[in-house]
């Protein structure tokens, strides 16, 4: 016997909104996922850009982000959320779809200070975790016997630092 006659054996799989976790990391970068598809012109085109380059953890959030990216010379235009379907693998396309009308949890008069929150929150945990590799680095690296990496060591730290207080507004 063959599958039961409800189930469609054609039916290609899918990712769904409803099966993200709920954790607060997942959490963020769905919602900046979703600030940048449905209000693009409230998230300024670099700053969309530096957001979507930071590390995503949750797998499903990450090809999403990776499908934006690759759609992004269409970032603002009427053809944005379709671009980025489009680019995003099948499985992941209804995910994209949904994250650009499942409503966020704003008031219509706090759209911009939402995203704008987002986005330095997400762009800050990336310069935290990139200093925090770089620490270690540093730590690991002999100012005596490599003396040029150190000092390279040092100066990312210094301008990821610079730019972390930048982006938060220390």
């Amino acid at each position: 016997p063959g599958p039961p006659p409800s189930a469609a054996p054609d039916a290609a799989p899918s990712m769904s909104i409803d099966q993200l976790p709920t954790d607060p990391v997942t959490r963020l970068e769905r919602e900046l996922l979703m600030a940048v598809l449905q209000h693009p012109g409230e998230v300024d085109r670099e700053i969309a850009g530096r957001a979507l380059a930071t590390t995503f953890t949750q797998p499903a959030l990450a090809t999403v982000r990776d499908a934006l990216v690759a759609a992004f010379e269409h970032y603002g235009t009427p053809q944005w959320v379709a671009r980025a379907a489009d680019e995003a693998p099948g499985v992941f396309a209804a995910l994209v779809t949904q994250l650009a009308i499942a409503p966020l949890p704003i008031r219509d008069d706090q759209v911009r200070e939402y995203c704008r929150g987002l986005t330095t929150s997400l762009i800050g945990r990336d310069l935290l975790r990139r200093k925090s590799e770089l620490l270690g680095a540093l730590q690991r690296t002999s100012s005596t016997e490599d003396p040029e990496r150190y000092r390279s060591l040092q100066r990312q730290l210094v301008d990821t630092e610079a730019e972390r207080r930048r982006v938060l507004g220390d």
